[in-house]
């Protein structure tokens, strides 16, 4: 029972977090429909690419951890990512890291070391994020920063555990208090820089999104560029500090209406803040079937050499 179980498991993880995620475009479908007929379709599709990028850049820095620890999931790490990242539309914060442990262990990554490389990349997109929002909102919205500013009491706490030594000792004093072994590794430098590297750009990746979209109401212009850029990482970074909700939901739109606020109307900002929102559902959507399909066609590939 216990084995048909765990084969069972993942598909049924799959249904839950999709259905999860297309339930919360269902649900706000004709608001959606309303604010992408004022945009325009080539602001939806560029935004639609940029958010396929940005996605795909966190997704990079994920694996660059990995490897920092010592594993290299080449066959599977797609897949193994984007379907597991499905489970940040289930209530709490704590699914996609689940999923990627488990799907993990099925490709003999030890439930630990994709425990360290999950708490490492949301330590570190949470820093990157909260330091670029710091260093691009002053020049647009200082009342946006000064709102929003008691998201940063959090940014000494995050810079101490980005340390290469910091996450993995105090996962294995965890593991050593429940009996387990620990992780047995640590990073170096070089790979944290890289990895910092990646997440950078895969912030100003999803600004460009964000900035996409504002495009498309006619809002345009340097100021609003680094506005967009500055806004979605503090607004994203807001959405991750808010565990309770799925994908940040409702924290993560009240942020970035806010910083949206010194460009346009607040019914505008409300508008552009659903789009980004309901669009990156899709991505998540389209980027996870894409590592299904993609895996399927590898694997008869190789069954057929």
């Amino acid at each position: 029972m216990k084995e048909r179980l765990g084969r069972i498991a993942p598909y049924l993880f799959i249904v839950l977090a999709s259905a999860a995620a297309i339930y919360a475009i269902v649900r706000r479908r004709h608001e959606l429909v309303a604010v992408l007929g004022n945009l325009g379709p080539l602001a939806v599709l560029a935004s639609v690419a940029f958010g396929m990028l940005g996605t795909g850049t966190t997704f990079l820095l994920w694996r660059q951890l990995l490897r920092g620890l010592g594993v290299d999931p080449r066959s599977g790490s797609f897949r193994l990512f984007f379907v597991g990242q499905l489970g940040k539309y289930l209530p709490g914060s704590v699914w996609p890291v689940v999923a990627q442990m488990e799907f993990g262990r099925k490709k003999g990554i030890a439930r630990r070391t994709m425990l360290a490389a999950n708490v490492l990349t949301l330590a570190l997109s949470l820093t990157v994020g909260l330091i670029l929002g710091a260093a691009l909102l002053p020049l647009t919205s200082t009342s946006a920063l000064r709102t929003f500013r008691w998201f940063y009491l959090f940014l000494p706490f995050l810079l101490a555990l980005l340390h290469p030594r910091a996450i993995p000792g105090l996962l294995d004093w965890l593991f050593k208090r429940i009996g387990r072994p620990p992780l047995g590794t640590r990073l170096a430098w070089s790979a944290m820089w890289r990895a910092a590297g990646w997440a950078l750009l895969s912030w100003v990746l999803l600004g460009l999104h964000l900035y996409a979209l504002t495009s498309g109401l006619g809002v345009v212009g340097p100021r609003v560029l680094v506005g967009a850029v500055g806004g979605f990482a503090l607004a994203a970074s807001a959405g991750i500090l808010f565990v309770p909700a799925p994908a940040g939901a409702g924290i993560r739109d009240v942020v970035l209406i806010a910083t949206l606020g010194f460009s346009m109307t607040g019914a505008q900002a409300l508008g552009v803040g659903l789009a980004s929102r309901l669009l990156l559902i899709v991505v998540d959507l389209v980027m996870a079937a894409l590592a299904v399909l993609g895996s399927r066609i590898w694997r008869s590939h190789l069954a057929s050499v």
